[in-house]
């Protein structure tokens, strides 16, 4: 389980104003989580992953920014207006839980080579505990503030469309996308659990309910 005082998941349709926050990691952020805790890359073929994101309260952060641009001959110079104001929605005092069927991973958690992240670098968390659970295969149960590539009228969140993961192995290039799928993303400020039948549902064998589950993502192939 991960902790934090601050998280931020940039929306991927917001590129200028009001920067705004998906309700929960993208299952891509989280590899980069792991991998940033492992010292190398970990790809979804390297293990699959569940979640539950939470946090205290959200609201709208100011941080003042350098304004640049580009003069007539191509230098980059201080914006005559001076520095700017950028307001950005955030989450306060978040938790993560994260299950992964890989346990080799677990040494990765116990002593991460790099401080993982929720998000932005100063969004930085630090590893509560680690623990070998089992995940039980159930058809239903209550599931809490996760990602699910299945729409559900009863819950309450926002629609979204991500990438499953990134590639970034050709050094000087930007990072390619891998598949794209759509999720519906559950809202964090809530301990509610929603009753679900849907694929892929787990029971942790150190969960406080019976009836608790999880989503284990189950990938798109390429």
């Amino acid at each position: 389980m991960l902790e934090g005082f601050s998280a931020f998941f940039k929306h991927p349709l917001t590129i200028s104003g009001t920067q705004i926050s998906m309700p929960t990691p993208s299952y891509s952020t989280i590899l980069g989580l792991i991998s940033a805790c492992a010292g190398k890359t970990i790809t979804y073929k390297d293990t699959r992953i569940g979640f539950e994101f939470r946090c205290s309260s959200s609201d709208v952060e100011l941080e003042r920014t350098e304004r640049m641009l580009i003069n007539d001959k191509g230098e980059l110079k201080p914006h005559r207006k001076g520095q700017g104001i950028l307001k950005r929605h955030i989450y306060f005092r978040p938790k993560l839980d994260l299950y992964l069927t890989n346990i080799d991973l677990k040494e990765s958690f116990e002593n991460p080579a790099s401080t993982p992240c929720l998000g932005r670098s100063q969004d930085i968390a630090w590893i509560n505990f680690v623990k070998e659970i089992e995940l039980i295969p159930r058809q239903v149960g209550f599931l809490g503030s996760t990602m699910i590539p299945f729409i559900q009228e009863n819950i309450s969140g926002l629609i979204l469309k991500c990438p499953e993961w990134f590639n970034n192995t050709i050094e000087g290039r930007t990072r390619i996308a891998g598949p794209f799928g759509h999720y519906q993303a559950m809202l964090p400020t809530t301990n509610n659990r929603f009753h679900v039948s849907i694929p892929e549902l787990y029971h942790p064998s150190d969960a406080t309910s019976e009836d608790d589950v999880i989503y284990l993502h189950r990938w798109i192939e390429a």
